[in-house]
């Protein structure tokens, strides 16, 4: 073919993808318009001074899952804030799953965990309030999987590589399906989250992996049997993926992953149906 031609294809093409995009982008969905900014100079309210000087305490002093933070006399103490101030801090707090509150005797707050769930959660109640789609999701969640699964094969670190993807190099993968659709998706983001483990890069692995979680809920949710029998292609997806990763190999790692997640993604309009007609929402 006249190298012309396939230059003027190229371009075409491109065009295409780039209107594709834009329709998906663009399309008019009832929703709050995204701000342009200058929220972040609202000064912060009391509950939320507390919740941030609480979790500053826990860094500060090292504290991990399941360790007691202070009984609220000291913490009303230690902030100076009134009762009512403090409380409302925790429950900020404890709803984003960074604490948990015991109640009854010996009860009181310990320190939660860290986890992209959390922040998912919190995210499809922005996007149910700006009208954005599935489409706008799943578009989203390709790129940041694509691009966490080329980071985590360039990790400099070879050793590190292996040592993380080692779990899923074995092929040992079961032949029946998954009676607990829970226990497959479980298995399904410790994969990915191992890849977001990687990247070295904390921030990507909160805010990225939140994508999919969002996914995993509504699938957890709603989902039957395609997954279950889909169960053996995806996990030897995971084994190429793995491959890739130990191999350093960041461009078919990406590549990889964009299609191992379509295939999900085929899997989730199938489950999900009609409810992918209206905004992006926590089920």
């Amino acid at each position: 073919m006249d190298a012309s031609v396939q230059v003027g294809s190229r371009r075409g093409k491109a065009r295409m993808t780039r209107k594709k995009r834009a329709a998906v982008t663009t399309t008019p969905a009832k929703g709050i318009p995204i701000a342009a900014g200058g929220s972040v100079l609202r000064p912060l309210k009391a509950a939320e001074v507390v919740a941030r000087d609480v979790v500053r305490d826990i860094t500060a002093k090292g504290l991990q899952p399941g360790d007691c933070l202070p009984s609220e006399a000291q913490m009303l103490q230690t902030y100076g804030v009134s009762r009512e101030s403090l409380r409302e801090g925790l429950r900020l707090l404890e709803v984003q799953g960074m604490i948990s509150i015991r109640r009854g005797p010996g009860g009181g707050p310990i320190v939660g965990t860290v986890d992209s769930a959390n922040l998912g959660r919190m995210e499809a109640l922005f996007y149910h309030l700006a009208g954005a789609t599935y489409d706008e999701l799943f578009e989203a969640w390709l790129f940041a999987e694509s691009t966490l699964a080329r980071l985590a094969a360039t990790n400099p670190d070879a050793a590190l590589r292996e040592q993380v993807m080692e779990p899923y190099l074995s092929g040992d993968v079961e032949d029946a399906e998954h009676e607990d659709l829970e226990v497959y998706l479980s298995g399904h983001e410790g994969f990915h989250g191992a890849v977001s483990g990687l990247t070295g890069n904390r921030v990507f692995q909160l805010t990225f992996r939140a994508y999919g979680q969002v996914v995993a809920h509504h699938l957890s949710t709603v989902g039957d049997v395609h997954v279950r029998k889909l169960h053996r292609k995806l996990a030897d997806d995971h084994l190429k993926l793995a491959q890739a990763i130990v191999d350093g190999n960041g461009d078919l790692a990406s590549t990889l992953m964009h299609d191992h997640l379509s295939e999900v993604i085929a899997i989730t309009r199938r489950e999900l149906g009609s409810l992918l007609e209206g905004p992006v929402g926590w089920l």
